[in-house]
Parts: C-alpha cells; structure tokens; sequence
C-alpha cells in the first residue's frame, strides 16, 4: 500500500485515496501472500490482468545532484565518480521517445538528476514533455521538488504522471537525507496534486 494512492483523471468506482489508520494497520499487518493476493484482486477489478504496460526511462539530466540521498549513485556526493551531465537536448529527448514508441513503450519517464528544476531549464522540459506527449505517449517525470508554478506549467504542457518518492519514514528520514525534510517531499506532493497531476 502506498502512502498516497494515484487516482487517475477520471476515478475509477471504488478507488480510495483516503484510509484510516485502523485500516491501513490492517493491510500492513496481513501476511505477505494475503497482502500479494488482496493487491491482484485490486488490480484485476481494474486492469486487464493479462496487460503490461510497457514504460521507458531516459536520464536527461544525469549526475551531479547537490542532494545527499544515502542511496543516491547520481549524488554529487556519492562516491562513484559519476561525472554530472548537462540536460539533454530536447529533440534528442524526442528522438529516444521515438525510439521506445516504436519498441512498443506506450509511456515514456524522464528523471532529472538535480533538487529542482532551475526556472531556466523549465523551458526545456516543458518542450519535452509536449513533443513526447505529439507522438501520442503517456509522459512522465522525476525532477526533485516543484513549486506550485512549476507543477502548474508540466500539468498545462500535459504530464501525465509525476514520480516523487518520500523515501522513507518521516521519524528515520535525517538518517538517509539530510538536505531536505521528509515536509519538502510532501510540500512537492501537494503541488502536483494541486496542477491536476
């Protein structure tokens, strides 16, 4: 069970996103292969059992974030000698989409490795978000944290999906984070519900 439920553009009958403590303590405390089955009875009421979404994922900006995630490889502050991409140039961002589309990808992910989106990227990243969505695929990105113009102007460009982890519990998070709180993850969530997201 996620902390957040997605609820699609138009809910499906009986998708909640909304549960009480009780009742996520209830979920959390079945055993693995009766949670495993409860989360297929979920899943085949609304999906096609049998159907797998096919999804690709580009680095469009790689390396070099100023983020301390303790289980980071793009932290600039991890020790792996990955060297910090500039972002991707939006036609090859379009080109690589093509690629996936035609390898059968109906969705297509893009992650930035950085905090947030500077204001002089978000040109660029709209533009990507826009020319994906042309060749007729679901968009998604993971770009750190958004503010609320920025979740506003990738809902109007047409982003589909926004991932954005928590990352772990509220009371361990200065364990694995320290420049950021565990409030910031949910301040991003907020706004990108908020842009219709």
């Amino acid at each position: 069970m996620s902390v957040a439920t997605v609820v699609p553009k138009e809910p499906r009958a009986g998708v909640r996103s909304l549960w009480s403590k009780e009742e996520a303590q209830r979920l959390y405390d079945l055993p693995l292969n009766d949670l495993l089955f409860e989360a297929q009875s979920v899943h085949r009421r609304h999906f096609d059992p049998n159907r797998v979404q096919m999804s690709r994922l580009l680095s469009i900006k790689t390396g070099g974030c100023p983020e301390d995630c303790g289980y980071c490889s793009q932290s600039a502050h991890a020790p792996t000698g990955l060297k910090a991409s500039k972002l991707l140039e939006v036609e090859r961002v379009i080109a690589e989409a093509k690629k996936a589309r035609d390898g059968g990808a109906t969705r297509y992910c893009m992650g930035a490795a950085w905090r947030s989106p500077k204001e002089r990227d978000m040109e660029m990243v709209v533009a990507m978000v826009e020319g994906v969505k042309a060749l007729g695929m679901e968009t998604c990105m993971t770009l750190g944290m958004l503010d609320p113009q920025q979740a506003g102007r990738l809902a109007v460009a047409g982003l589909d999906y926004y991932n954005h982890n928590i990352d772990t519990s509220e009371r361990y998070y200065s364990e694995v984070i320290t420049t950021r709180t565990f409030a910031d993850r949910l301040e991003t969530l907020s706004n990108v519900r908020d842009a219709g997201m």
